[in-house]
């Protein structure tokens, strides 16, 4: 498993954990369903299981499902200006458009 990300995100994901002490010091990258613009990923601060994966980067501990990872691979996390966007490696397909309703399905 491997997680590419700016020093921008790295600096704000450090803040965040410093700012949360009392919550889990891992931060888990998982898909989190459809949208508009297709399939999504999220970041959320969790505890470590046995069927996940750990990377370490810059002192930042990232996890994810061993079965995620499998499907999706690797992970490169952008920083916005105004939040993160997450991107992997298999991206999945499906989704929507903004103007239709939404599938999980390819067309």
């Amino acid at each position: 498993m491997k997680v590419t990300l700016p020093q921008t995100a790295i600096d704000v994901l450090k803040e965040i954990l410093n700012e949360n002490e009392d919550k889990p010091k891992y931060i888990r990258v998982y898909f989190a369903g459809f949208g508009c613009s297709g399939a999504f990923f999220a970041l959320a601060l969790d505890d470590k299981k046995d069927t996940d994966l750990e990377y370490e980067t810059n002192g930042l501990k990232f996890i994810m499902d061993k079965v995620e990872y499998a499907e999706y691979g690797d992970i490169t996390i952008a920083d916005t200006g105004h939040g993160f966007l997450i991107s992997v490696e298999n991206m999945p397909k499906g989704g929507c458009s903004c103007d239709s309703g939404c599938t999980g399905c390819d067309n």
